[in-house]
């Protein structure tokens, strides 16, 4: 009985090293395609890319915490049994605040960037974003579904 629970596990082990792995591999592919979309899309020569690219990466960094956070919030909000109309306006406030604080990042490493590279290419950022976003999910729903039918 031992043997095979510990081949089980051994087992259980693999298989979650290989999701891991495999989410590894997309994540790194999908950072390569996004570097390949934003540098043809902003039209960056090498030595743009080489000063956008750090900074970039620099702003969504503080941009996922502040997303993070925000995540928290309304799950706390959603996990309460019981809410009051002040607890409602309190989470309104903060959620705003979060948007507020992607906002001044954004100010922030957006004239960093125009102060780097041309700032017409940066002002093409917000539209390479929405259309590489919109290209992965477009792919996304062409892609079949492995879930098991009903």
């Amino acid at each position: 009985m031992k043997f095979v629970v510990t081949i089980v596990v051994l087992l259980q082990s693999f298989a979650l090293f290989a999701q891991a792995k495999l989410s590894e591999e997309k994540r790194s592919e999908f950072e390569a395609q996004k570097i390949a979309f934003f540098t043809q899309s902003l039209e960056l020569s090498p030595e743009e890319a080489a000063v956008f690219w750090p900074l970039y990466n620099e702003m969504h960094k503080k941009i996922r915490v502040q997303e993070e956070e925000k995540r928290k919030g309304i799950k706390r909000f959603r996990e309460s049994k019981e809410t009051t109309e002040k607890q409602s306006k309190d989470l309104i406030a903060k959620l705003l605040d979060y948007e507020q604080q992607v906002l001044n990042i954004k100010k922030e490493y957006y004239n960093k960037l125009a102060g780097a590279i041309p700032s017409h290419k940066v002002c093409k950022l917000d539209w390479a974003e929405r259309r590489f976003h919109q290209q992965l999910l477009n792919k996304m729903r062409q892609q079949p579904s492995s879930a098991p039918k009903k």
